[in-house]
């Protein structure tokens, strides 16, 4: 198999995100990402432990918001905030993760199904459970904060039993970002960028996540090949043609970060600034030294301050905060990390492939 092929075909849950070992449930129930760095125990700073007038978490009362999930079982479900548990099964089977997008008034989930070579894009009711397909081909479905429009991405799975759907001639053509608006159905369709496809190595898109204002998508890149290529990306919809540039001028910055720190994952808040997963290093095999979920700013990748330590020997996934801006939640490997009020992150439950708000 060429290298070419090699990239292209990889699954979210089988990118080479760099790990070192794997980690029972035990383990991972017993130690919060937040505060534990290769099995030292680490501290946030004092500016990351509770809310402050740049966090983006505001204090005052409001109501929970929806909380979904996706189940290590594929199954979508409702939980309880206060406790974690399913309280309805939407979905019983063959949900993939680990993106989801719930509708601004909690009434609708968009969730990918696990089915074809590129999956599938579902629509599923609260209220009643009508499901409904949405698209054909996609992943990592991505609601706009007013629910008008759903951003998804379109790429490969390695785990697809059935006959070869992969083109002859382009690999690269299936990788892209689609914005849909739901109510006209019409539909902008972002390509790579050009210079890179024409290597023909594909760079798929791991997650997207739209601004407060509707006008831009953060869009999360894993690796091209061989661990390297990771990039978070500032896409415009309005304005441009593909889901990054060649020149790298809408990568999110790394302001003096050591060489091979990369954004594995990244969502927007609701003040505008960035909740993001950053890693040091890369290579191959890969080597994670440590991990940081980050607030910072998407003009200069400044840090504005730490949400949490993360562990070096897991996935840090399925990033999202509430509208409102006072629910935080990522997955942490299987388990579900909750933050309120800008509170330090803590296991809600265990056993997801993805959640949202």
């Amino acid at each position: 198999m060429t290298s070419t092929v090699r990239a292209g075909r990889v699954r979210r849950a089988a990118r080479p995100r760099p790990l070192v070992a794997a980690v029972t449930l035990a383990l991972a129930a017993a130690v919060l990402a937040a505060c534990s760095f290769g099995g030292s125990s680490a501290t946030p700073p004092a500016d990351g432990g509770g809310p402050t007038a740049s966090d983006g978490l505001s204090t005052s009362a409001q109501a929970t918001p929806t909380l979904a999930a996706v189940t290590a079982a594929g199954a979508l479900v409702l939980l309880d905030p206060a406790n974690g548990q399913a309280t309805r099964t939407l979905v019983s089977s063959s949900v993939a993760g680990d993106a989801l997008a719930v509708s601004p008034d909690g009434k609708t989930v968009y969730y990918e199904v696990a089915t074809g070579c590129q999956h599938e894009i579902w629509r599923v009711s609260t209220s009643d459970g009508t499901k409904t397909r949405v698209a054909a081909a996609g992943s990592s479905p991505a609601l706009s904060p007013n629910g008008e429009r759903l951003a998804y991405a379109t790429l490969y799975f390695e785990d697809y039993k059935g006959p070869s759907c992969y083109p002859a001639n382009d690999l690269t053509a299936g990788y892209q970002v689609i914005v849909v608006d739901l109510a006209t159905h019409q539909t902008h369709r972002y390509p790579m960028a050009p210079q890179v496809a024409s290597t023909g190595l594909p760079a798929p898109v791991d997650h997207l996540s739209w601004s407060p204002d509707g006008a831009k998508l953060a869009v999360s890149i894993s690796s091209v090949q061989d661990n390297e290529g990771w990039q978070l990306a500032i896409m415009n919809p309005a304005a441009d043609t593909s889901y990054f540039k060649d020149d790298g001028s809408t990568a999110v910055p790394l302001p003096g970060a050591p060489a091979g720190t990369y954004y594995a994952e990244g969502v927007y808040l609701p003040n505008g600034h960035l909740f993001a997963v950053r890693q040091c290093c890369d290579g191959w095999p890969p080597n994670t030294t440590n991990v940081d979920m980050l607030e910072i700013d998407p003009a200069t990748g400044q840090q504005v301050r730490q949400i949490a330590v993360g562990l070096t020997d897991r996935y840090h996934t399925s990033l999202d905060a509430s509208a409102d801006g006072h629910w935080l939640l990522y997955l942490s490997g299987k388990d579900l990390e909750v933050a309120h009020d800008g509170a330090k992150p803590s296991i809600l439950a265990t056993g997801f492939l993805a959640a949202a708000w």
